[in-house]
């Protein structure tokens, strides 16, 4: 048995139409879902992860995806039965149709491999942050095996038909292996789906490791299943395309509803963190509140610098992705932890005391009258105050 048929009726553009005004609207809501994660991402972090740059690298094929298959629905292909002779003009467009349909297939699959990348990229940092080493060495071979997966797809797309001219050939009838492209259709659709299902299954391991509640741990299982939607709209759509001959217009349709799929499955966790609040983020201070300390404006910089520091510090510690809010500790400070923080460090810029001082009378070394032990023995010495040190250049100077 074979899957190759005769071509389908030719559709012509009216028809085409509510299928490409659905193709360029999933095109801008997956603009704006990735766009929505980039924005979201920096103006929390005011940095991006590799995941991020990759899924931000998506919206190259897409767009030129898009407008291959504008032209496709609006000029046609060489996979229809004409009831009536063509005029020059029209086999020219069949014929640029014909072509841009290999072009947009290719990107059509790039599309979806760099969002495959970037969820990859997402599970290697959590695989990171378990210091699993299986998990690691498992993602290094599966970004191998999204590589050579990937060429494998584009080798399909252009090497079913010989010669290859004949891909946009119109008259006579170059045949179904040149018009229908089934081979790349399968091809694509089963890698897609093993490839799928093991980023699926890939964080369940880890998942399961941690200490966290069940409800919760079920809750993180169940976020990563929504990847099984983009294997059931596969599933669905290739025995669909074969039953209609190929038809370009149904193509296409499936396509852009496997791309949206796609694209949500690839953004949820960083959108779903950011309407929770929760995730990592960076931790924010106001300079010019001393919370009632009396800190002088030069001692409330180095507050804020050093509120900072220990932002950026926790930020590096909490690495990890955006549902492992449970998992690993949150860079997010509470106002009261915040006000604490502030006087802790309002007190540690106050100066120190004579004993500490280069110039103290008591000499390094000795050890102070012990019925002084809170003004002249330090267990954890202080650094001097800008105030102090200025007074003490002006003095050197003198």
């Amino acid at each position: 048995m074979t899957f190759y048929s005769s071509p389908p009726a030719a559709t012509e553009f009216d028809d085409a139409k509510p299928t490409l005004l659905v193709a360029w609207w999933i095109t801008l809501f997956c603009t704006c879902l990735i766009l929505l994660r980039l924005a979201g991402r920096y103006i929390r972090l005011e940095k991006l992860y590799p995941e991020d740059k990759i899924t931000a690298v998506v919206l190259l094929p897409l767009y030129v995806r898009i407008a291959c298959v504008h032209f496709v629905l609006l000029y046609g292909t060489n996979n229809a039965q004409f009831a009536f002779d063509l005029s020059p003009e029209e086999v020219h467009k069949k014929v640029t149709g014909s072509r841009l349909v290999l072009a947009g297939r290719v990107f059509y699959a790039a599309t979806l491999w760099t969002l495959k990348l970037a969820t990859l990229e997402f599970l290697g940092r959590i695989a990171g942050a378990s210091m699993n080493k299986s998990s690691q060495k498992l993602i290094v071979l599966l970004r191998y095996t999204l590589a050579v997966s990937f060429v494998a797809v584009v080798i399909s797309d252009l090497v079913e038909c010989r010669p290859i001219s004949h891909y946009w050939q119109v008259i006579p009838d170059p045949g179904p292996k040149c018009r229908q492209g089934f081979a790349q259709l399968l091809t694509m659709g089963l890698s897609s789906i093993i490839l799928d299902v093991i980023l699926i299954a890939l964080p369940v391991p880890i998942i399961l490791s941690t200490r966290i509640a069940t409800k919760r741990k079920v809750l993180l299982v169940l976020l990563f299943a929504f990847g099984f939607l983009t294997v059931g709209i596969t599933l669905y759509r290739i025995p669909q395309i074969i039953q209609r001959h190929g038809d370009q217009v149904v193509r296409s349709m499936w396509a852009s509803v496997e791309l949206l799929a796609a694209t949500t499955v690839a953004n949820l966790a960083a959108v779903g963190s950011f309407l929770r609040d929760s995730g990592a983020k960076k931790s924010k201070f106001r300079p010019g509140y001393d919370n009632g300390t009396g800190a002088t404006a030069s001692q409330r910089q180095m507050q804020v610098a050093a509120s900072q520091w220990v932002g950026d510090e926790r930020n590096r510690e909490v690495d990890s992705g955006e549902w492992t809010d449970d998992i690993e500790p949150e860079v997010v400070v509470s106002s009261s932890s915040k006000n604490q923080k502030r006087h802790d460090q309002s007190c540690d810029v106050r100066g120190t005391s004579s004993s500490e001082s280069r110039y103290s009378l008591v000499r390094p070394g000795q050890r102070a009258s012990s019925q002084l032990p809170g003004v002249l023995e330090h267990n954890n010495p202080r650094m001097p105050s800008p105030v102090l040190l200025d007074s003490i250049r002006d003095f050197q100077r003198g």
